[in-house]
């Protein structure tokens, strides 16, 4: 490697930002009280059929106002990952690196969360895992995904 290449290009610290409002729930209350009771709920449309996750107020296919909530499996099969070793604000708390990823459920939603209870290196596309829910240590609900 030549020595150009090992020289970082210069950075300067940003400012810390801090960004808060209230995130209306009032039509999607079931899925944010479901997550706190360690349920996950999606939603159907009572009309055509079609199904939402995250949860959705109105259905953008038929345009109704007729959704039902039905609740998530509760296992699935990792789609994609990835390991962050940066910190974004709120995540102060979190474990480095802390593992995203996207899980594919058996009535074929995709959800993203954090993947616990195995290293890094060892996670693998097409990984059974059991989909959790628990409250992080700064309150906030998370959908954890943990290896079968």
């Amino acid at each position: 490697m030549s020595d150009a290449k090992k020289i970082e290009n210069p950075t300067i610290m940003s400012r810390k930002l801090l960004f808060l409002h209230k995130i209306p729930i009032l039509k999607t209350k079931k899925f944010w009280d479901g997550l706190k009771e360690g349920k996950i709920y999606a939603t159907r449309c009572r009309k055509c059929g079609q199904t939402y996750y995250p949860p959705q107020a109105d259905c953008s296919k038929c345009l109704a106002s007729d959704m039902e909530y039905f609740e998530v499996a509760n296992e699935g099969e990792i789609v994609t990952f990835v390991a962050s070793y940066l910190v974004p604000q709120g995540f102060e708390n979190y474990q480095i690196p802390y593992i995203i990823a996207i899980v594919k459920t058996s009535n074929e939603l995709k959800l993203m969360g954090f993947v616990e209870g195995i290293d890094y290196k060892n996670i693998k596309v097409g990984m059974k895992v059991k989909i959790i829910t628990k409250i992080q240590s700064d309150g906030f609900p998370a959908i954890i995904f943990i290896p079968c």
